[in-house]
């Protein structure tokens, strides 16, 4: 089947005219998370614990064979069943051994290799004759285009490649920033807001070539800029961050300080770094107890309360992220009196 793009898979989500199979790849991670949540938005919410299933290609429950019961299976309620197979490279594209072979013999030992593992003749199977009421949801990081599973998966889905703003050469990568910025300025416009096109550019090339970034970074101008039309220069440089010079501290100075835009910047340099959201919680709540109860006590009971809640949603196994960001929101306010806490300022 002939690939699809974003605003056509959007449209089928949206009449709710699924197709039998799809490919989601690539590395704008973000924006496929989104799709693969709105495919799955199409079931009704009270019917999704019976129509809905999520499995981890190659682990438990997620084999080939697996996967094709799965989707096979008739819909217990309402009329549509979905399957989403995450991880789907380990099918799509797996490691090979190097060898001095001949491409045709490699391919041949691999798709040999996958028969130990990973034998997807099931899979093949079920994709040449899908279920009518099942869409298949494939999602993958990439795809190895010379695997005979994923050449007849490509043949059979309905595909869509989001590769962000990767390119092998300067050209397709600055079709691909420019792809990206047309699609920020649609987001923007879908969100009630519009943005400056100097400010578009800003935002993509603080991204560098990490389209992850560029959707944290749309997210967090969204709430920045909660209730305003207009996104400008000022507010990218007050949220978006140029380089990764982090203070351990930055956030809860910022929180102090009644700066949320630099809280929110300083926030998304915690996350890119890896650090856990429970540790960051723990200074925010540190700063709670020791330096708003001694500023601003008004303030405590429904900065606790907010705390609460984040912690409630972090367990629930809520986007960490974005409750972080909004509980950094939350207690930003007017600045709150105190010393500058961090290395050598204690």
């Amino acid at each position: 089947m002939p690939a699809i793009d974003t605003a056509g898979l959007r449209k089928q989500i949206q009449s709710g005219a699924l197709a039998p199979v799809y490919l989601l790849y690539g590395e704008d991670v973000r924006l496929i998370e989104q799709l693969v949540d709105a495919i799955e938005a199409t079931v009704d919410p009270a019917d999704r614990p019976f129509a809905v299933e999520r499995v981890y290609a190659g682990e438990a429950g997620g084999g080939p064979v697996d996967i094709a019961a799965a989707a096979s299976v008739f819909p217990m309620l309402g009329d549509r069943r979905i399957v989403i197979v995450l991880r789907a490279e380990k099918f799509l594209k797996p490691a090979r051994k190097g060898s001095a072979v001949s491409d045709e013999d490699a391919d041949e030992a691999a798709d040999a290799e996958d028969g130990g593992a990973f034998d997807t003749v099931p899979l093949e199977a079920y994709i040449d004759r899908p279920s009518p009421s099942t869409s298949l949801v494939f999602v993958a990081s990439g795809v190895d285009r010379t695997r005979r599973f994923s050449k007849r998966l490509i043949e059979r889905s309905t595909w869509l490649a989001l590769e962000g703003l990767a390119g092998d050469n300067a050209a397709e990568r600055r079709d691909a920033k420019r792809e990206a910025a047309d699609q920020m300025v649609r987001e923007f416009k879908m969100s009630g807001r519009t943005i400056e096109p100097a400010a578009v550019q800003m935002l993509v090339d603080r991204a560098g070539g990490d389209i992850s970034k560029l959707r944290g970074d749309v997210e967090r101008l969204l709430l920045y800029t909660e209730g305003r039309k207009a996104i400008t220069k000022t507010d990218i440089e007050e949220v978006v961050a140029a380089e990764a010079d982090i203070d351990d501290w930055a956030v809860v100075n910022a929180i102090g300080d009644g700066d949320v835009g630099r809280a929110l910047r300083e926030t998304a340099l915690r996350f890119d770094r890896g650090d856990s959201p429970h540790q960051l919680l723990g200074q925010i709540r540190w700063w709670v107890s020791q330096q708003l109860a001694k500023g601003a006590p008004e303030r405590v009971k429904s900065a606790v309360d907010a705390l609460l809640r984040t912690d409630l949603g972090l367990k629930s196994s809520g986007d960490s992220r974005m409750l972080v960001e909004r509980l950094v929101v939350e207690l930003t306010g007017r600045p709150v009196p105190r010393p500058q806490w961090g290395p050598g300022r204690r």
